[in-house]
């Protein structure tokens, strides 16, 4: 090989040789990349906090209640005061009582007046059934019974109502025994009818009333057994026994349940959908690295071809200059 051509394909294997650099080059960019969004992938899950079930325990108390007459008390919460020998206790009254409730009946409301020979009161011009509706007031007189009377003996434990609202009008049951039924004023007055026209409204009676009422001690007194339980609550210097039982709100565990499952659907859903996309980078990056193996064998291929051509032009520049120093 004459001195130009070496010259030649020495230029030629060294631009080859650094066009290979720079691929290779490029290459290890792009795996560069890879690699952070592999760690990024990771990286996300590690920050993730994975779902745990909920325990039952957790959703478990101990409630304590007592009774007084035909009351039962449950405590809602105990907190010491500031002296740090009594407790406020926030407790709940509840029980079944004598008040006044819907009959989900109807009576036919119409214009017109029925006096009842056995009541006396404020008769109004309106008639249920066929019966006077009267005024609910002091004015009110059945069997020696006013209407205030009517109202503490029937419907004093009723929370909310109030007898001004209502009219009285009196009937028999079954057996001939007289009852008397309410009718509010709002529903009776609604009735935009003429003398000759009725229309329908919700009768009201004497039934069993569910209440429930929040009350609060400030200064009430609680008394512990040695394992820390509550065995007695001092309310108004009167002393109550309490009965503990442990209760488990499943409707709460159950929620609770539900939406651990679905935050462990998310979760695996979100750990399979970072483990494929981990696979897509490790696939690519295996291709990666085999063009990179395969540009590393063209770099020692070419390297090797370079210092062969060097050798060349070494002795043709030895020989030549022997030429003209001889």
């Amino acid at each position: 090989m004459g001195m130009a051509s070496s010259q030649a394909r020495f230029l030629q294997l060294t631009a080859r040789l650094n066009n290979t650099e720079f691929q290779g080059q490029q290459i290890n960019q792009q795996r560069t990349l890879l690699s952070n969004e592999s760690s990024q992938a990771y990286n996300s899950l590690l920050g993730m906090t994975v779902p745990t079930p909920p325990s039952k325990t957790d959703y478990t108390k101990t409630v304590y209640t007592f009774t007084q007459g035909s009351y039962d008390y449950k405590i809602d919460s105990v907190y010491p005061n500031m002296d740090n020998n009594t407790y406020t206790i926030n407790y709940i009254k509840s029980g079944n009582l004598v008040g006044l409730v819907n009959t989900n009946t109807n009576a036919t409301i119409r214009k017109g007046t029925n006096p009842d020979s056995s009541v006396s009161g404020d008769a109004t011009e309106w008639l249920a059934n066929g019966s006077q509706l009267y005024e609910v007031n002091t004015n009110f007189v059945h069997n020696g019974k006013t209407g205030e009377e009517l109202f503490q003996q029937m419907f004093n434990n009723t929370p909310g109502i109030d007898m001004s609202d209502y009219y009285v009008y009196v009937t028999q049951d079954d057996k001939g025994v007289d009852i008397y039924r309410f009718i509010t004023k709002e529903d009776v007055e609604a009735i935009a009818v003429s003398a000759n026209e009725s229309a329908p409204a919700n009768v009201w009676a004497q039934g069993t009333v569910s209440t429930s009422e929040p009350l609060t001690a400030e200064n009430g007194m609680v008394i512990f057994d040695n394992n820390g339980r509550m065995t007695s609550v001092i309310i108004d210097n009167q002393e109550y026994v309490l009965t503990s039982e442990t209760v488990t709100d499943d409707t709460a565990y159950e929620d609770a349940y539900n939406q651990y499952e679905y935050e462990k659907y998310q979760y695996n859903q979100y750990v399979a959908e970072v483990n494929a996309k981990i696979s897509i980078i490790q696939l690519q990056d295996k291709k990666l690295e085999l063009q990179l193996e395969q540009l590393d064998t063209e770099r020692t291929t070419i390297t090797t071809e370079i210092e062969a051509v060097q050798k060349v032009l070494t002795d043709n520049i030895d020989r030549t200059y022997k030429v003209f120093n001889g």
